[in-house]
């Protein structure tokens, strides 16, 4: 009942209540170019929780209200899908076996491109800059879109894509960067494993992988700036590192819901498959449906982030939530 109570009392949801469609809002919001009063750190941990919570809670309510946003998800999917099977491939040419322990896939009989070679090396930073570019530029026209709706204006999905065409240079520059980063991981990675891919370095492969990670949470709002604000991009950098400092609790707190919202998802997707029974007939569509449920969760679930990173960004830059994530303004649909 306590959670019933928190779900009815953020996503405004009453299981008794009628469908109702409000006039379509407009909002005076000033432009994403100005720097309005900086946010004054709210009232303590639990301020930055609830503000986490709302959030969370009100991107799967915007993108439940405009469902068109999820070409995104179906976008970034096809993205994330071209990743995995280059990398996969190239492990699979470099004699590296990409599932250790199973049969599933074998390396061929003679490695193809030898692991930390200058043909290695290039394929990864060509592969890498193609994937990481595009997972750039579609959320930069995610990002475009959201403010769109957030001012209460209708957003179409060629405009956003329009409107980050506009920023393919910086957009380029960042995936330059974060390529040649990714190249250097694969570089340390192969160097320290075995033939039959096992880490040969676990700290050092841990190590990179670390910094790495803190390097892509606190650069979180480059893209934002770059679209938003219209910064270039090494300003981009260090400003993105200040709003984090400023916000840092409620983008902990909004991540650690959408994180249970998910876990929670993926938990009760096994109660259905779990009463079927497990057999070794049904085995193998249990275990492939399952991985079908979770890669539609991932892909529906980097569109939220991106519009909670858009509502992280606003209110680190004026220190208010849009109405929206609070379930304040009424329905608007993309085109």
């Amino acid at each position: 009942m306590h959670v019933a109570n928190i779900i009815r009392k953020y996503l405004g949801w009453c299981p008794n209540a009628r469908t109702m469609r409000t006039a379509l809002p407009v909002i005076a919001t000033p432009p994403a170019t100005i720097h309005p009063a900086q946010p004054d750190g709210g009232a303590g941990g639990s301020g930055r929780i609830d503000r986490g919570i709302k959030l969370a809670l009100g991107s799967i309510r915007i993108l439940f209200r405009n469902r068109r946003l999820l070409w995104f998800s179906l976008l970034t999917g096809l993205v994330m899908i071209i990743s995995l099977a280059s990398g996969l491939y190239l492990q699979f040419i470099s004699g590296t076996t990409p599932f250790p322990g199973t049969n599933l896939v074998t390396s061929p009989a003679s490695i193809l491109i030898a692991r930390g070679s200058l043909p290695w090396i290039a394929l990864t930073f060509i592969t890498g800059l193609t994937t990481t570019f595009l997972t750039y530029y579609l959320p930069a026209a995610l990002i475009a879109c959201v403010s769109l709706i957030l001012s209460g204006r209708a957003a179409t999905i060629r405009d956003g894509l329009a409107h980050a065409g506009r920023y393919l240079r910086p957009l380029l520059v960042w995936a330059i960067i974060w390529a040649f980063v990714g190249t250097v991981e694969s570089f340390i990675i192969s160097s320290s494993t075995s033939p039959n891919g096992s880490p040969g370095n676990f700290g050092l492969t841990l190590i990179a992988m670390v910094v790495l990670a803190v390097i892509g949470v606190l650069t979180l709002f480059v893209v934002p700036l770059i679209v938003l604000s219209n910064e270039s991009l090494f300003p981009a950098v260090t400003e993105s590192v200040a709003l984090f400092r400023k916000i840092w609790g409620e983008i902990i707190a909004c991540f650690f819901i959408l994180f249970l919202i998910a876990f929670a998802v993926l938990l009760v997707s096994l109660i259905p498959m779990i009463a079927i029974g497990f057999s070794i007939a049904t085995a193998g569509a249990i275990v492939v449906t399952y991985i079908l449920v979770m890669f539609v969760l991932l892909f529906i679930g980097s569109t939220i982030v991106e519009i909670a990173i858009v509502g992280l960004y606003m209110y680190g830059k004026t220190g208010t939530l849009s109405a929206m994530y609070e379930g304040k303004q009424g329905r608007v649909e993309t085109a």
